[in-house]
């Protein structure tokens, strides 16, 4: 049985990781605040049109 693996999601501009790293969480894109679009009604350059961002938590 061969193990195939899902391509990788492509990374938006306003992410900082690919969705499950560790030490990273889902919000809201912080330029369509969360509404995947611009104000001409295209898909957000940011975050892909879907209104959310991968980032980095914690601190330290």
């Amino acid at each position: 049985m061969m193990n195939e693996q899902q391509p990788k999601a492509p990374l938006n501009p306003g992410d900082e990781a690919r969705p499950g790293t560790p030490g990273s969480g889902e919000d809201v894109c912080p330029v369509c605040a969360g509404k995947g679009k611009n104000a001409v009604a295209q898909p957000c350059p940011n975050c892909g049109g879907s209104g959310k961002i991968i980032e980095g938590i914690g601190g330290g």
